[in-house]
Protein backbone atom coordinates (compact mmCIF):
# COMPACT_ATOMS: atom_id res chain seq x y z
CA UNK A 1 0.00 0.00 0.00
CA UNK A 2 2.60 3.09 0.72
CA UNK A 3 4.17 2.13 -2.59
CA UNK A 4 0.67 2.30 -4.60
CA UNK A 5 0.21 5.93 -2.44
CA UNK A 6 3.41 6.76 -3.30
CA UNK A 7 2.66 6.32 -7.18
CA UNK A 8 -0.03 8.15 -6.89
CA UNK A 9 1.25 10.98 -5.17
CA UNK A 10 4.06 11.03 -7.89
CA UNK A 11 1.28 10.81 -10.76
CA UNK A 12 0.09 13.57 -8.96
CA UNK A 13 2.95 15.63 -8.77
CA UNK A 14 3.86 14.58 -12.82
CA UNK A 15 0.51 16.47 -13.69
CA UNK A 16 0.50 19.13 -11.58
CA UNK A 17 4.75 20.49 -13.09
CA UNK A 18 2.99 19.65 -17.07
CA UNK A 19 0.40 21.62 -16.02
CA UNK A 20 2.55 24.17 -14.63
CA UNK A 21 4.69 24.11 -17.13
CA UNK A 22 2.14 24.61 -20.39
CA UNK A 23 0.34 27.24 -18.49
CA UNK A 24 4.06 28.94 -18.62
CA UNK A 25 4.09 28.06 -22.20
CA UNK A 26 0.94 29.38 -23.22
CA UNK A 27 1.84 32.57 -21.47
CA UNK A 28 2.30 35.60 -23.45
CA UNK A 29 5.86 35.67 -22.32
CA UNK A 30 6.18 31.89 -23.44
CA UNK A 31 4.32 32.19 -27.01
CA UNK A 32 6.34 34.98 -27.50
CA UNK A 33 9.52 33.54 -26.63
CA UNK A 34 8.40 30.31 -28.59
CA UNK A 35 7.43 32.43 -31.71
CA UNK A 36 11.07 34.59 -31.23
CA UNK A 37 13.40 31.19 -31.03
CA UNK A 38 11.60 29.98 -34.22
CA UNK A 39 11.79 33.19 -36.60
CA UNK A 40 15.55 33.46 -35.82
CA UNK A 41 15.92 29.89 -37.10
CA UNK A 42 14.20 30.42 -39.72
CA UNK A 43 16.56 33.37 -40.84
CA UNK A 44 19.51 31.21 -40.13
CA UNK A 45 18.00 28.20 -41.99
CA UNK A 46 19.39 27.66 -45.92
CA UNK A 47 17.33 28.19 -48.40
CA UNK A 48 15.74 25.05 -49.76
CA UNK A 49 13.52 26.35 -52.78
CA UNK A 50 15.79 26.51 -55.56
CA UNK A 51 16.96 30.18 -56.56
CA UNK A 52 16.65 31.08 -60.55
CA UNK A 53 20.06 30.68 -62.52
CA UNK A 54 21.53 34.34 -61.40
CA UNK A 55 19.30 35.52 -58.77
CA UNK A 56 19.90 36.82 -55.58
CA UNK A 57 15.95 36.48 -54.74
CA UNK A 58 15.28 40.23 -55.84
CA UNK A 59 11.45 41.51 -55.99
CA UNK A 60 10.68 40.00 -59.42
CA UNK A 61 11.96 36.62 -58.38
CA UNK A 62 8.61 36.23 -56.15
CA UNK A 63 6.14 34.70 -58.04
CA UNK A 64 3.46 33.49 -55.55
CA UNK A 65 0.84 34.67 -52.71
CA UNK A 66 0.65 32.77 -49.57
CA UNK A 67 -3.02 32.85 -47.81
CA UNK A 68 -3.27 30.74 -44.32
CA UNK A 69 -6.89 30.07 -43.94
CA UNK A 70 -9.34 29.45 -41.20
CA UNK A 71 -10.39 25.95 -40.08
CA UNK A 72 -13.00 25.11 -43.56
CA UNK A 73 -14.23 21.97 -43.17
CA UNK A 74 -17.84 22.03 -43.86
CA UNK A 75 -17.63 25.93 -43.56
CA UNK A 76 -19.38 27.51 -46.04
CA UNK A 77 -18.41 30.94 -45.06
CA UNK A 78 -14.57 29.98 -44.74
CA UNK A 79 -15.59 28.72 -48.13
CA UNK A 80 -16.58 32.04 -49.24
CA UNK A 81 -13.92 34.09 -47.99
CA UNK A 82 -10.99 31.87 -49.60
CA UNK A 83 -12.65 32.42 -52.77
CA UNK A 84 -12.95 35.99 -52.30
CA UNK A 85 -9.20 36.10 -51.94
CA UNK A 86 -8.71 33.99 -55.41
CA UNK A 87 -10.88 36.34 -56.87
CA UNK A 88 -8.97 39.20 -56.46
CA UNK A 89 -5.45 37.64 -56.13
CA UNK A 90 -4.10 36.80 -59.40
CA UNK A 91 -1.11 34.87 -60.28
CA UNK A 92 -0.27 31.65 -58.20
CA UNK A 93 -1.27 31.07 -54.81
CA UNK A 94 0.36 28.87 -52.05
CA UNK A 95 -3.30 28.18 -49.46
CA UNK A 96 -2.19 27.07 -46.40
CA UNK A 97 -4.78 24.49 -44.57
CA UNK A 98 -5.31 22.51 -41.63
CA UNK A 99 -6.87 20.05 -43.36
CA UNK A 100 -5.80 18.93 -46.74
CA UNK A 101 -9.65 18.92 -47.92
CA UNK A 102 -11.23 21.40 -45.75
CA UNK A 103 -11.83 23.53 -49.20
CA UNK A 104 -12.88 23.17 -52.08
CA UNK A 105 -10.43 24.49 -55.20
CA UNK A 106 -12.51 26.15 -57.45
CA UNK A 107 -12.43 24.76 -61.05
CA UNK A 108 -10.70 27.82 -62.54
CA UNK A 109 -8.21 27.89 -60.12
CA UNK A 110 -7.11 24.51 -59.76
CA UNK A 111 -4.40 24.71 -61.81
CA UNK A 112 -2.74 27.90 -60.06
CA UNK A 113 -3.57 26.88 -56.30
CA UNK A 114 -1.18 24.65 -54.63
CA UNK A 115 -2.22 23.38 -51.06
CA UNK A 116 0.59 23.64 -48.36
CA UNK A 117 -1.05 21.07 -45.60
CA UNK A 118 0.04 22.65 -42.13
CA UNK A 119 -2.06 21.09 -39.44
CA UNK A 120 -0.15 21.66 -36.29
CA UNK A 121 1.14 25.50 -37.49
CA UNK A 122 -2.46 26.10 -38.97
CA UNK A 123 -4.01 25.44 -35.40
CA UNK A 124 -1.63 26.97 -32.94
CA UNK A 125 0.07 23.71 -31.87
CA UNK A 126 3.49 24.07 -30.66
CA UNK A 127 4.91 20.99 -30.28
CA UNK A 128 6.16 18.98 -33.60
CA UNK A 129 5.05 21.57 -35.71
CA UNK A 130 9.19 23.09 -36.86
CA UNK A 131 8.94 21.29 -40.27
CA UNK A 132 5.81 22.76 -40.98
CA UNK A 133 7.37 25.96 -40.02
CA UNK A 134 10.15 25.60 -42.47
CA UNK A 135 7.82 24.62 -45.30
CA UNK A 136 5.38 27.63 -44.95
CA UNK A 137 9.03 29.99 -44.61
CA UNK A 138 10.61 28.37 -47.91
CA UNK A 139 7.12 29.29 -49.98
CA UNK A 140 7.25 32.46 -47.59
CA UNK A 141 11.08 33.58 -49.41
CA UNK A 142 9.57 32.75 -52.57
CA UNK A 143 6.17 35.49 -52.32
CA UNK A 144 4.85 38.87 -53.50
CA UNK A 145 2.73 38.75 -50.30
CA UNK A 146 1.43 36.58 -47.20
CA UNK A 147 -2.50 36.80 -45.78
CA UNK A 148 -3.95 35.55 -43.00
CA UNK A 149 -7.74 35.75 -43.49
CA UNK A 150 -8.43 36.65 -39.49
CA UNK A 151 -12.15 36.27 -39.80
CA UNK A 152 -13.20 35.37 -35.86
CA UNK A 153 -9.85 34.12 -34.88
CA UNK A 154 -7.50 36.62 -34.01
CA UNK A 155 -8.47 37.81 -30.42
CA UNK A 156 -8.25 34.51 -29.18
CA UNK A 157 -12.02 33.75 -27.97
CA UNK A 158 -11.29 30.33 -29.62
CA UNK A 159 -7.67 29.44 -28.95
CA UNK A 160 -4.86 31.64 -27.72
CA UNK A 161 -2.33 29.82 -29.20
CA UNK A 162 -3.67 29.96 -32.70
CA UNK A 163 -4.67 33.80 -32.53
CA UNK A 164 -0.60 34.75 -31.65
CA UNK A 165 0.18 31.94 -34.11
CA UNK A 166 -0.92 33.80 -37.01
CA UNK A 167 -0.06 37.21 -36.28
CA UNK A 168 3.65 35.64 -35.56
CA UNK A 169 3.49 34.44 -39.03
CA UNK A 170 2.42 37.97 -40.15
CA UNK A 171 5.69 39.05 -38.90
CA UNK A 172 8.10 35.94 -39.90
CA UNK A 173 6.53 36.84 -43.96
CA UNK A 174 7.75 39.91 -43.49
CA UNK A 175 10.89 39.68 -42.14
CA UNK A 176 11.28 37.35 -45.32
CA UNK A 177 10.22 40.11 -47.86
CA UNK A 178 6.66 39.74 -48.75
CA UNK A 179 4.18 41.79 -48.61
CA UNK A 180 2.04 40.41 -44.69
CA UNK A 181 -1.17 41.58 -44.09
CA UNK A 182 -4.56 40.46 -41.88
CA UNK A 183 -7.48 40.33 -44.11
CA UNK A 184 -11.45 40.70 -43.16
CA UNK A 185 -11.02 39.90 -39.04
CA UNK A 186 -13.21 40.79 -36.11
CA UNK A 187 -12.30 42.55 -33.17
CA UNK A 188 -14.60 41.67 -29.86
CA UNK A 189 -15.57 43.31 -26.42
CA UNK A 190 -13.44 40.69 -24.58
CA UNK A 191 -10.44 39.86 -25.83
CA UNK A 192 -7.51 37.36 -24.69
CA UNK A 193 -4.46 39.41 -23.42
CA UNK A 194 -1.55 37.60 -25.58
CA UNK A 195 -3.47 37.71 -28.20
CA UNK A 196 -3.91 41.01 -27.61
CA UNK A 197 -0.50 41.95 -27.51
CA UNK A 198 0.57 39.50 -30.23
CA UNK A 199 -1.46 41.36 -32.83
CA UNK A 200 0.28 44.69 -31.50
CA UNK A 201 3.50 42.96 -32.25
CA UNK A 202 2.13 42.64 -35.53
CA UNK A 203 0.78 46.01 -36.13
CA UNK A 204 4.35 47.54 -36.43
CA UNK A 205 5.05 45.13 -39.33
CA UNK A 206 1.90 44.31 -40.91
CA UNK A 207 -1.52 45.61 -42.56
CA UNK A 208 -3.98 45.26 -40.55
CA UNK A 209 -7.53 45.49 -42.36
CA UNK A 210 -10.90 44.91 -39.82
CA UNK A 211 -13.88 44.29 -41.27
CA UNK A 212 -16.51 46.69 -39.28
CA UNK A 213 -16.23 49.43 -37.44
CA UNK A 214 -17.17 48.49 -34.39
CA UNK A 215 -13.75 46.39 -34.30
CA UNK A 216 -12.17 49.29 -35.65
CA UNK A 217 -13.48 51.54 -32.67
CA UNK A 218 -12.13 48.50 -30.20
CA UNK A 219 -9.05 48.29 -31.68
CA UNK A 220 -8.36 51.84 -31.46
CA UNK A 221 -8.51 52.46 -27.94
CA UNK A 222 -6.39 49.04 -27.48
CA UNK A 223 -3.77 51.63 -29.79
CA UNK A 224 -3.40 48.67 -32.29
CA UNK A 225 -3.42 50.61 -35.65
CA UNK A 226 -5.84 49.46 -38.31
CA UNK A 227 -7.52 50.28 -41.45
CA UNK A 228 -11.32 49.77 -41.62
CA UNK A 229 -12.66 47.38 -44.25
CA UNK A 230 -15.62 45.18 -45.06
CA UNK A 231 -15.50 41.40 -44.69
CA UNK A 232 -13.91 39.65 -47.82
CA UNK A 233 -16.97 37.80 -49.21
CA UNK A 234 -18.41 41.56 -49.75
CA UNK A 235 -15.14 41.72 -52.42
CA UNK A 236 -16.88 38.54 -54.51
CA UNK A 237 -19.85 37.83 -56.59
CA UNK A 238 -21.37 35.35 -58.81
CA UNK A 239 -24.18 33.12 -59.11
CA UNK A 240 -25.19 29.29 -59.67
CA UNK A 241 -28.34 27.38 -59.96
CA UNK A 242 -28.42 24.74 -57.42
CA UNK A 243 -31.04 22.67 -59.43
CA UNK A 244 -32.63 20.61 -56.87
CA UNK A 245 -33.61 23.78 -54.63
CA UNK A 246 -34.75 25.79 -57.67
CA UNK A 247 -36.90 23.01 -58.91
CA UNK A 248 -38.58 23.59 -55.40
CA UNK A 249 -38.65 27.02 -55.23
CA UNK A 250 -40.69 26.83 -59.28
CA UNK A 251 -43.45 25.10 -57.87
CA UNK A 252 -45.45 28.10 -56.06
CA UNK A 253 -44.74 31.72 -56.29
CA UNK A 254 -45.39 32.45 -53.00
CA UNK A 255 -43.37 34.41 -50.70
CA UNK A 256 -39.92 32.38 -49.52
CA UNK A 257 -37.73 33.24 -46.08
CA UNK A 258 -34.30 31.21 -45.85
CA UNK A 259 -34.22 30.03 -42.11
CA UNK A 260 -30.62 28.59 -40.69
CA UNK A 261 -30.39 27.48 -37.23
CA UNK A 262 -26.62 27.73 -35.58
CA UNK A 263 -25.20 24.32 -34.34
CA UNK A 264 -22.34 26.87 -32.43
CA UNK A 265 -25.60 28.54 -31.06
CA UNK A 266 -27.34 24.79 -30.03
CA UNK A 267 -24.25 23.95 -28.19
CA UNK A 268 -25.11 26.20 -25.37
CA UNK A 269 -28.95 26.77 -25.68
CA UNK A 270 -31.86 24.67 -27.17
CA UNK A 271 -33.73 27.36 -29.82
CA UNK A 272 -35.01 24.78 -31.79
CA UNK A 273 -38.58 24.82 -30.32
CA UNK A 274 -38.53 28.31 -30.63
CA UNK A 275 -37.60 28.11 -34.60
CA UNK A 276 -40.41 25.35 -35.26
CA UNK A 277 -43.29 27.84 -33.65
CA UNK A 278 -41.54 30.96 -36.20
CA UNK A 279 -41.70 28.18 -38.51
CA UNK A 280 -44.94 27.58 -38.39
CA UNK A 281 -45.86 31.39 -38.20
CA UNK A 282 -44.19 32.20 -41.42
CA UNK A 283 -45.84 28.67 -43.31
CA UNK A 284 -49.69 29.63 -41.25
CA UNK A 285 -48.72 32.98 -42.93
CA UNK A 286 -49.09 31.72 -46.01
CA UNK A 287 -45.02 31.75 -46.59
CA UNK A 288 -42.60 28.84 -47.40
CA UNK A 289 -39.44 28.18 -46.29
CA UNK A 290 -35.88 26.88 -46.48
CA UNK A 291 -34.00 25.30 -44.17
CA UNK A 292 -30.06 26.57 -45.14
CA UNK A 293 -27.41 24.98 -42.99
CA UNK A 294 -24.67 27.19 -43.62
CA UNK A 295 -21.68 24.72 -41.29
CA UNK A 296 -21.99 20.98 -41.79
CA UNK A 297 -19.35 19.18 -39.34
CA UNK A 298 -19.39 17.33 -36.42
CA UNK A 299 -18.45 20.31 -33.50
CA UNK A 300 -20.93 22.78 -34.71
CA UNK A 301 -22.98 20.80 -36.72
CA UNK A 302 -26.38 22.90 -38.44
CA UNK A 303 -27.59 20.21 -40.56
CA UNK A 304 -28.70 18.45 -37.10
CA UNK A 305 -30.69 21.59 -35.91
CA UNK A 306 -32.46 22.46 -38.59
CA UNK A 307 -33.71 19.07 -39.94
CA UNK A 308 -34.41 18.98 -35.95
CA UNK A 309 -37.21 21.65 -36.78
CA UNK A 310 -38.18 20.44 -40.10
CA UNK A 311 -39.19 17.78 -38.55
CA UNK A 312 -41.21 19.31 -35.68
CA UNK A 313 -42.41 21.50 -38.55
CA UNK A 314 -46.67 21.30 -38.55
CA UNK A 315 -46.79 22.08 -42.55
CA UNK A 316 -43.66 20.19 -44.00
CA UNK A 317 -45.01 20.38 -47.64
CA UNK A 318 -44.06 24.06 -46.94
CA UNK A 319 -40.52 23.71 -46.24
CA UNK A 320 -37.70 22.48 -47.72
CA UNK A 321 -34.38 21.22 -45.75
CA UNK A 322 -31.09 21.47 -47.84
CA UNK A 323 -29.28 18.60 -46.85
CA UNK A 324 -25.74 19.53 -48.57
CA UNK A 325 -23.27 21.92 -48.37
CA UNK A 326 -24.13 24.70 -51.15
CA UNK A 327 -21.87 26.83 -52.60
CA UNK A 328 -21.06 30.21 -51.81
CA UNK A 329 -21.73 31.28 -55.54
CA UNK A 330 -25.31 29.02 -54.99
CA UNK A 331 -26.31 30.51 -51.81
CA UNK A 332 -25.82 33.85 -53.33
CA UNK A 333 -28.37 32.55 -55.99
CA UNK A 334 -31.18 31.14 -53.47
CA UNK A 335 -30.92 34.57 -51.21
CA UNK A 336 -31.25 36.79 -54.18
CA UNK A 337 -34.87 35.04 -54.80
CA UNK A 338 -35.86 35.04 -50.71
CA UNK A 339 -37.79 37.59 -49.38
CA UNK A 340 -35.29 37.74 -45.86
CA UNK A 341 -32.77 35.81 -44.27
CA UNK A 342 -32.85 34.83 -40.56
CA UNK A 343 -30.00 33.38 -39.30
CA UNK A 344 -27.39 32.68 -36.72
CA UNK A 345 -24.11 32.43 -38.90
CA UNK A 346 -22.97 35.99 -39.97
CA UNK A 347 -21.53 35.12 -43.74
CA UNK A 348 -25.11 34.04 -44.51
CA UNK A 349 -26.67 37.20 -43.50
CA UNK A 350 -23.22 38.70 -45.50
CA UNK A 351 -24.03 36.43 -48.53
CA UNK A 352 -27.74 37.98 -48.52
CA UNK A 353 -27.01 41.65 -47.94
CA UNK A 354 -24.72 41.16 -51.04
CA UNK A 355 -27.37 40.10 -52.78
CA UNK A 356 -29.66 43.30 -51.63
CA UNK A 357 -31.86 41.18 -49.05
CA UNK A 358 -32.89 42.08 -45.86
CA UNK A 359 -31.68 39.83 -42.75
CA UNK A 360 -32.45 38.97 -39.42
CA UNK A 361 -29.21 37.77 -37.29
CA UNK A 362 -28.55 36.00 -33.77
CA UNK A 363 -25.39 38.49 -31.96
CA UNK A 364 -22.86 35.77 -31.37
CA UNK A 365 -19.26 37.03 -29.63
CA UNK A 366 -20.00 40.17 -30.67
CA UNK A 367 -19.06 40.38 -34.14
CA UNK A 368 -22.29 40.95 -35.56
CA UNK A 369 -23.55 44.59 -34.87
CA UNK A 370 -20.82 46.35 -36.18
CA UNK A 371 -21.78 44.42 -39.80
CA UNK A 372 -25.46 45.53 -38.94
CA UNK A 373 -24.14 49.06 -38.14
CA UNK A 374 -22.97 49.32 -42.10
CA UNK A 375 -26.20 48.48 -43.25
CA UNK A 376 -28.11 50.50 -40.98
CA UNK A 377 -29.82 46.91 -39.89
CA UNK A 378 -29.09 47.20 -35.65
CA UNK A 379 -32.90 46.76 -34.93
CA UNK A 380 -32.66 43.21 -36.71
CA UNK A 381 -30.14 42.00 -34.47
CA UNK A 382 -31.15 39.78 -32.04
CA UNK A 383 -29.63 37.87 -28.97
CA UNK A 384 -30.23 34.03 -29.46
CA UNK A 385 -32.45 33.33 -25.90
CA UNK A 386 -35.58 32.34 -24.95
CA UNK A 387 -38.05 34.09 -26.31
CA UNK A 388 -36.37 34.44 -30.08
CA UNK A 389 -39.22 32.79 -32.22
CA UNK A 390 -41.32 35.67 -31.15
CA UNK A 391 -38.53 38.40 -31.11
CA UNK A 392 -37.74 37.04 -34.88
CA UNK A 393 -41.12 37.26 -36.03
CA UNK A 394 -42.08 40.76 -35.05
CA UNK A 395 -38.81 41.66 -36.92
CA UNK A 396 -39.93 39.65 -39.79
CA UNK A 397 -43.03 41.72 -39.54
CA UNK A 398 -41.40 45.33 -39.20
CA UNK A 399 -38.77 43.95 -42.08
CA UNK A 400 -41.58 43.40 -44.36
CA UNK A 401 -43.59 46.47 -43.39
CA UNK A 402 -40.72 48.46 -44.60
CA UNK A 403 -40.67 49.11 -48.13
CA UNK A 404 -37.79 51.09 -48.73
CA UNK A 405 -35.47 48.22 -46.96
CA UNK A 406 -34.20 46.88 -49.61
CA UNK A 407 -33.06 50.29 -51.33
CA UNK A 408 -31.32 51.78 -48.28
CA UNK A 409 -29.20 48.69 -48.20
CA UNK A 410 -28.61 48.21 -52.04
CA UNK A 411 -27.59 51.82 -51.83
CA UNK A 412 -25.11 51.07 -49.07
CA UNK A 413 -23.95 48.27 -50.85
CA UNK A 414 -21.52 50.08 -53.34
CA UNK A 415 -19.25 51.90 -50.25
CA UNK A 416 -19.08 48.04 -48.67
CA UNK A 417 -18.05 46.49 -51.42
CA UNK A 418 -15.52 49.27 -52.17
CA UNK A 419 -14.12 48.91 -48.22
CA UNK A 420 -13.59 45.24 -48.77
CA UNK A 421 -11.75 45.92 -52.02
CA UNK A 422 -9.39 47.94 -50.00
CA UNK A 423 -7.73 44.57 -48.86
CA UNK A 424 -6.08 43.67 -51.80
CA UNK A 425 -5.22 47.32 -52.93
CA UNK A 426 -1.36 48.03 -53.58
CA UNK A 427 0.57 49.52 -51.21
CA UNK A 428 3.73 50.79 -49.12
CA UNK A 429 4.80 48.18 -47.09
CA UNK A 430 5.95 48.75 -43.57
CA UNK A 431 9.79 48.12 -42.74
CA UNK A 432 10.58 45.11 -40.80
CA UNK A 433 11.56 45.60 -37.64
CA UNK A 434 14.49 44.03 -35.79
CA UNK A 435 13.80 40.26 -34.43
Amino acid sequence: MPAVAAARRESRLRRGLYARARQALLSDAGLRLVHAVERMRVLAHPRRLPLRRGSDQREQDRDRDAVMLPAGGGNIGDQAMFEAYLANTPGDVVAVMRDADAYVIPEEDRARVRVLHAPLLSGGTLRGRWGEVCALADQLRAARSFAVIGADIMDGGYNRAEAVTRAEMLRLARRLGADARLLGFSWGQKVDSAASAALARAAREARLFVRDPISAERLDRAGIAAVEAADLVFAADGEREPADVSAWLAQLPDPVVIVNLSGLIERRTDLVPEFVALIDRLTAEGMRVVLLPHCLRDADDDLAVCRRAGEAAARADRVLLVERALRPAEVRWLTARADAVVTGRMHLSILALGQGTPVVVLRTRGKVEGLARMFGLEEYTLDPAPGIGDEAGTALADLFADTTLRERIGARLPHVRALAQRQFAPDERPSAAAV
